[in-house]
């Protein structure tokens, strides 16, 4: 009912810019079911996709390269009601004429109806152009979608054919090849500045555009100034294919751009977790939880919610005494999908060290992990998500009569974890060493953590999460 009583308040202040198909010129036939139009704009071709009911105020999506290309998100887009918009500058490394010619199609389609912030879609060298427009013309953005973008052009330098044509290219303009004013890694400022929200796509595999050389740039820029930003990581994906399985939670977020409903509420963070994390070991979950601790902890706003499952595993097929308590088929999971948090913290590992768990299914962990990972990173709100690797539990007769033997399954275990974070660059946080030098004073007679243990879990977690900005 919110969104319908926002998108009829937009219908009423945009009923003046809304614009019928038939204004549009140029070669017409059909994309994917919806009215395509084909024209030239100072020598450059573009496309314009109409959609069949365009949302209000006539969002766009505008590729600078690769039309059609992958083109699941803009498929799902146009579904929803965005126009989609192709303009050629695909080759020419943002050299200021192109730039130009980008504002002059701009200029265009706004005249024509479109609304004044683009949505610029940039695959590969397609997201440099749309960086280096928006860090030139940051006020006509509404957001940037950027897949495997190439962020720094002096990654370009280690392919001469490439830099040769970068110069050649430049040279039209009779200008040197771009330096630090106008390399886009160089002004990730100016989008923070701006506060111009990003949607990174980025395949964790990557060698023709690596992340760690170009994403993460942004990414830790933005984290640095706690700016709106979402990261999905497709773990072992190269530079293709670029898109993503289910399209439909990038479409939500160019939604809540560009209609405003960013910060209609705290960031909500969903613990999952074992007995640790539920609270076991203190005398009100409720209040004395690691969750509920990191709730209390002045900083970020947050709402925390505890999704932790006593007995709980990361395996798929764990159990305790016979009965099974894989997360994954939880019905706390499905609590956490509902919940459709903005940061997820997974505590899991623990129990599936217990003898009958690691010797019978420690080769499916990493799978089941993935697999968690997976279904989480694709909830709605595109969830940042960290891997916390937890203390190991103290050896006493209770814990060895729980399957708990000192066998060397807990090293293994984290190192699978610090495989998985490595693959999917994630974050993880160690909680190995959080109680050393308290050891005698953080634990109940039950071997859980008291409410000492969980403030001291609480707080080495909230400090990664500060980190995060």
């Amino acid at each position: 009912m919110k969104r319908l009583l926002i998108l009829l308040a937009t219908v009423v202040a945009s009923f003046a810019n809304i614009v019928l198909s038939a204004e549009w010129h140029g070669t017409k036939s059909v994309w994917h079911g919806a009215d395509r139009y084909d024209f030239t704009i100072a020598g450059r071709s573009a496309i314009m996709i109409v959609p069949d009911n365009p949302l209000p105020g006539n969002p766009w999506i505008w590729r600078p390269a690769f039309f059609d290309a992958f083109p699941s998100v803009d498929i799902a887009m146009l579904e929803q009601g965005y126009h989609i918009a192709y303009y050629n500058v695909t080759d020419e490394w943002a050299r200021p004429s192109s730039l130009r010619a980008g504002k002059e199609f701009f200029d265009y389609a706004v005249e024509h109806g479109l609304m004044d912030k683009v949505v610029m879609e940039g695959l590969s060298r397609g997201g440099y152009y749309s960086l280096r427009f928006a860090q030139t013309y940051p006020r006509h953005i509404g957001a940037l979608l950027l897949d495997n973008p190439l962020v720094d052009i002096n990654e370009l330098r280690r392919n001469v054919d490439w830099w040769n044509d970068v110069t050649a290219k430049w040279s039209q303009d009779s200008l040197p090849p771009p330096g630090l004013a106008e390399n886009a890694a160089c002004n990730i400022s100016i989008l923070v500045d701006n506060k111009i929200p990003v949607l990174l796509l980025s395949g964790g595999a990557d060698t023709i555009v690596p992340y760690e050389r170009n994403g993460k740039i942004i990414k830790d820029t933005y984290r640095r100034w706690d700016m709106p930003l979402k990261s999905v990581i497709r773990p072992h994906s190269g530079h293709h294919p670029h898109g993503i399985d289910n399209p439909y939670p990038v479409a939500e977020f160019i939604y809540n751009c560009l209609y405003g409903q960013h910060n209609l509420r705290p960031i909500r963070v969903a613990c999952i977790g074992d007995s640790m994390t539920e609270g076991v070991g203190t005398d009100d979950f409720s209040t004395q939880s690691y969750p509920a601790q990191l709730q209390t902890l002045p900083g970020r706003e947050y709402v925390v919610s505890n999704f932790g499952v006593s007995c709980a595993t990361m395996l798929r097929n764990g159990t305790d005494a016979g009965r099974p308590f894989g997360y994954i088929i939880h019905p706390a999971m499905r609590n956490v999908i509902d919940f459709n948090p903005d940061i997820v913290i997974i505590a899991l590992g623990v129990n599936d060290c217990k003898s009958y768990n690691w010797e019978n299914f420690n080769s499916e962990f990493t799978a089941d992990y993935q697999s968690l990972i997976d279904t989480l990173s694709m909830l709605p709100a595109l969830p940042e998500i960290y891997l916390v690797i937890k203390p190991y539990v103290q050896e006493t007769p209770q814990t060895l009569s729980w399957g708990f033997e000192n066998k060397g399954y807990y090293e293994q275990m984290c190192e699978r974890i610090n495989t998985t974070a490595i693959d999917n660059h994630m974050s993880v946080i160690s909680l190995t060493d959080v109680f050393k030098g308290e050891e005698a004073h953080v634990y109940a007679p039950n071997d859980h953590p008291n409410p000492r243990g969980t403030m001291l879990m609480a707080r080495a977690i909230k400090a990664h999460l500060l980190k995060r900005h």
